[in-house]
């Protein structure tokens, strides 16, 4: 019954209080949209599909982006990338890789939970160097973590099993907004900044300018809070490696996802899309000669989870087109008045950045603020490149978990409530904003010179 109302009065209220600022029509109605949907996506007060609905449909009712903008999530590449995952994901499992690939955690003598999510940690890590989509590694990384998580006796309901599964998608995710190609919003960025003032953002000085900050550091962090929040004692694996060679199903999805991962890697080369290769891997491992894929495994999708990353995609898209948005935030920056300390004007841009990034989502963030940058610096007295590393500091600060698809995704799949995420999303935002934020100033005082 709570709810019922709630789903009524919240943006009611939003709509009555925004109009007596806002003249115009639709963009009170947009502005009332993006907030009721956060607030619905943030609290699960209805389905997140249904939220999706009511977004897309609502937007196009008023007409407040073209229908190409609004159905755009549906065309983009990081869409058909986790439609693909999702289907990747059914084929390791067919042929029960996900086993083989968890014997790696489960050989870990005398196991405790911090040096399994160390474990974690590293692995998830290192994949994020060599897989570039963090959606396409979340959800082939989902089914393996499920096999960690049983294999050392956890079951759904015990917090160690929260813990690891969390390990798994936060690892992967977070610290890779540092590497270059390892995901969306980096890949925006280097793309606007090549496009808009003519240069490069070279793989190595990138890393070298927020890696060891915003990616090592903080994912000694991400593993410490994990340990303190969700400790819980492992049983003794009873899984050992798996001595009996590989059957001809395996050999055929090892060699399919290694090609993919051949040619997601040298993407910089042939400029094929990850999506397509994605896709080819698919079809050949659904062709009837192989029939890995099969159709159960396309009826068995969580199609509720693929519309809500289209809505958030299509939410990002029109924010960041939309000229009312963006004079909003250029009047905002205009107000702010440096002060002498230049660390505490970094870290006041920066939070700036991030907290757009509650409304506009990640990928939005180097969308909308890189063609600002220039503007940004003047005012501010620091260097174009400074401006744009700030972004990076931005949107690699997230507080939601529909801020990153590959997140909202993984709890998805993960079947973890987002409850459990909010909470140490928004404690890992604090500590980054405080701590992490004034350390990537004097970081970048250091390397500046070199990048």
């Amino acid at each position: 019954m709570i709810k019922n109302i709630l789903f009524f009065l919240i943006p009611l209220v939003i709509y009555f209080v925004l109009s007596h600022f806002i003249q115009d029509f639709k963009n009170i109605v947009l502005i009332t949209l993006l907030i009721t949907t956060i607030i619905f996506w943030a609290t699960s007060l209805i389905p997140n599909y249904q939220t999706s609905l009511i977004f897309l449909f609502t937007s196009l009712i008023f007409s407040l982006s073209s229908k190409e903008i609004i159905f755009s999530g549906f065309s983009s590449s990081a869409f058909w990338l986790v439609f693909a995952g999702m289907l990747i994901a059914s084929a390791i499992n067919n042929v029960n890789l996900s086993e083989r690939f968890s014997t790696f955690f489960t050989n870990i003598k005398n196991p405790s939970y911090l040096t399994i999510l160390i474990s974690i940690n590293i692995f998830s890590l290192l994949f994020s160097f060599i897989m570039p989509s963090s959606l396409g590694r979340t959800v082939l990384l989902i089914p393996i973590a499920v096999i960690v998580a049983k294999n050392f006796g956890f079951t759904h309901k015990d917090k160690g099993y929260t813990g690891i599964m969390l390990a798994f998608i936060f690892s992967t995710v977070i610290p890779a907004f540092t590497i270059l190609p390892a995901n969306v919003p980096n890949m925006i960025l280097s793309g606007l900044t090549h496009e808009i003032y003519g240069f490069e953002l070279l793989y190595s000085h990138y890393l070298l300018a927020n890696f060891f900050i915003l990616g090592f550091l903080k994912n000694i962090i991400i593993v410490a809070m994990l340990y303190f929040m969700y400790n819980y004692t492992p049983k003794h694996s009873i899984v050992k490696a798996q001595k009996n060679p590989f059957s001809k199903d395996e050999k055929i999805v090892i060699f399919t996802t290694l090609m993919m991962l051949l040619f997601w890697t040298t993407d910089f080369i042939h400029g094929i899309s990850s999506s397509v290769i994605a896709i080819v891997g698919v079809l050949f491992l659904a062709n009837p000669a192989i029939n890995i894929i099969k159709n159960k495994d396309m009826n068995s999708i969580n199609f509720s989870s693929l519309l809500l990353v289209a809505a958030i995609i299509s939410l990002g898209n029109i924010v960041a087109t939309n000229d009312y948005i963006k004079d909003i935030l250029t009047t905002t920056i205009d107000l702010f008045k440096p002060t002498s300390y230049e660390v505490l004007n970094q870290v006041i841009i920066s939070l700036f950045m991030s907290i757009t990034g509650i409304f506009i989502t990640q990928p939005s963030i180097p969308a909308i603020f890189t063609p600002m940058a220039e503007h940004i610096g003047l005012i501010n007295n620091f260097s174009l490149h400074e401006v744009i590393m700030m972004e990076v500091s931005a949107f690699s600060t997230v507080f939601l978990p529909f801020q990153s698809p590959p997140i909202i995704i993984g709890l998805a799949l993960a079947n973890i409530n987002q409850k459990q995420a909010v909470k140490f999303l928004l404690i890992l935002a604090i500590i980054t904003i405080f701590f992490l934020f004034p350390l990537q100033y004097y970081w970048m005082q250091l390397v500046k010179d070199i990048i």
